[in-house]
């Protein structure tokens, strides 16, 4: 039996659309989004965490998450953005712009112990983030979860807050 050919812009939009944290892409495979530019630029301050839960996972415990809890400035440190669960991004001025976690497309990071690069579609963005259509997470330091801290049933529900500092790129049509 012969098979049909397939082209393979296809066979591409199937390896994205499989693509999940569990498969990351390779880092070099991150590319500005066609016809977007950086808006803005944004660092970490050093307080940032990523929160993870202990949960049941049919029979096991593991730790879910994450969730962010990070201050991120521009580079004049005119515009100060907290990074909370959502994801959401809320500048102190009410600007703001959402993403949802599973159309995150994943990429893994250059340091082998951090989480992974992210390229988020922005959602409801607003106000000096009005024109903010993706948002990328890139050169991360730590924030895994946590290796030596048990997660059973008798810690179930216990979180635990890891550290991390990344850059966030938020993009904007040229």
């Amino acid at each position: 039996m012969a098979y049909p050919r397939l082209p393979l812009s296809f066979l591409a939009a199937v390896a994205l659309f499989c693509q999940t944290a569990q498969t990351p892409l390779p880092n070099a495979d991150m590319k500005d989004p066609d016809g977007q530019k950086v808006q803005f630029r944004f660092q970490t301050l050093p307080n940032s965490v990523q929160i993870y839960t202990c949960k049941p996972t049919g029979q096991t415990y593991s730790w879910a998450g994450p969730d962010p809890d990070a201050i991120l400035v521009d580079s004049p440190h005119k515009l100060t953005v907290h990074h909370y669960k959502g994801p959401t991004w809320e500048a102190a001025d009410g600007s703001i712009v959402r993403s949802e976690g599973p159309l995150a497309k994943h990429f893994l990071p250059t340091n082998t112990s951090a989480v992974h690069w992210l390229e988020l579609p922005a959602k409801d963005p607003a106000k000096q983030f009005a024109k903010v259509t993706f948002i990328h997470r890139i050169d991360t330091v730590g924030g895994l979860p946590p290796a030596t801290k048990p997660c059973d049933a008798q810690h179930s529900g216990d979180q635990e807050r890891v550290s991390y500092s990344a850059t966030y790129l938020f993009y904007a049509p040229k």
